[in-house]
C-alpha cells in the first residue's frame, strides 16, 4: 500500500498529472489508469444534479486501486461495446486549496467520443474535483470526482472519464 507523503504539491505537478491522465485515456493506455491514483483512493462519477442535492448516488464508484484494475480488466476482457476513442479537452486547472497533505483542484472538461466509422459526439462535459498528493515522489489522485453536467448518461461508460 502506497502512502501519501507530507510535502507540497506544486501547481505545475498538478497540471501535469491532469494532462498525463487525459492523454493515457485518449491513447487507450488503460492499464496506466490505476497508476494515477493512491491506494486507497476514491474515483467516482456522478451528476451535477446529485452533487448539488448532496445525494451520494454515483454512476461509478471505486475506492481502491484493485477496483480500478478490475475495471480495466473488465474493459479489456469482459465488456462488449462498440470500439471508440475519447478526446479530452481540459480547461486550466484551478487550485482551490493547498494543505500540508496536498492540494484540492478543479478542472473543467469536455470529452468527445469518436466511433470507428468516424461519427463524433460530445460524450460528456463537466468538472473534475480532485485531491492531489505526493506519493512515492510522484503526484497522484487521492480522490477524483467526475461531476457530469448532464443527468443523461450513456448506459455504458466503458472507458473511464
Amino acid at each position: 500500500m502506497s502512502q501519501a507523503r507530507s510535502a507540497p504539491v506544486s501547481e505545475v505537478q498538478a497540471r501535469r498529472l491532469m494532462a498525463d491522465y487525459a492523454a493515457a485515456i485518449d491513447a487507450l493506455e488503460l492499464s496506466k489508469w490505476p497508476t494515477f491514483f493512491t491506494d486507497p483512493c476514491l474515483y467516482r462519477i456522478t451528476t451535477r444534479q446529485n452533487e448539488e442535492r448532496n445525494m451520494p448516488l454515483s454512476i461509478m464508484l471505486c475506492d481502491n486501486q484493485a477496483m480500478l484494475y478490475d475495471r480495466v480488466e473488465a474493459i479489456e476482457k469482459a465488456n462488449i461495446f462498440e470500439p471508440h476513442y475519447y478526446r479530452h479537452i481540459l480547461s486550466d486547472t484551478r487550485i482551490l486549496a493547498t494543505t500540508g497533505e496536498g492540494i484540492r483542484a478543479e478542472t473543467s472538461f469536455m470529452c468527445v467520443r469518436t466511433m470507428l466509422d468516424g461519427r463524433m459526439a460530445l460524450f460528456a462535459a463537466g468538472v473534475y474535483r480532485d485531491e492531489i498528493v505526493l506519493c512515492n515522489e510522484s503526484c497522484r489522485f487521492k480522490s477524483r470526482s467526475v461531476v457530469l453536467d448532464s443527468s443523461q448518461v450513456d448506459t455504458l461508460i466503458a472507458i473511464p472519464l
